[in-house]
């Protein structure tokens, strides 16, 4: 799920380079900017929205994470860390009760 709430928000955020290409391509044929301007152009668009993609899914996986913790759930490493802790506990009782009999 967290992967397609990603996806969606790459669509909305960013331009694609050939998206980014076509719009200047456009702007170089109405001559509203020259050739060495364009490249530079694509450039920046791409880094933006590269920049917005990271922002994104950092929002995304911190909203996540909050709501995990808000909700009193167990995030899958903490459950398998406290798996091991009883299975260790589980144990030293068996010892213990072996030392006994």
């Amino acid at each position: 799920m967290l992967d397609l709430l990603i996806s969606l928000g790459w669509g909305t955020f960013s331009l694609t380079r050939e998206k980014a290409e076509n719009i200047v391509e456009e702007m170089l044929k109405k001559g509203e900017m020259r050739r060495e301007e364009s490249k530079t152009l694509v450039r920046a668009l791409v880094e933006r929205g590269d920049k917005e993609r990271a922002e994104f899914r950092d929002f995304i996986k911190n909203e996540i994470l909050n709501l995990v913790h808000k909700g009193n759930l167990v995030a899958r490493n903490e459950f398998a860390d406290l798996e091991k802790r009883v299975k260790i506990l589980e144990e030293i009782k068996q010892e213990s009760a072996q030392e006994i009999s």
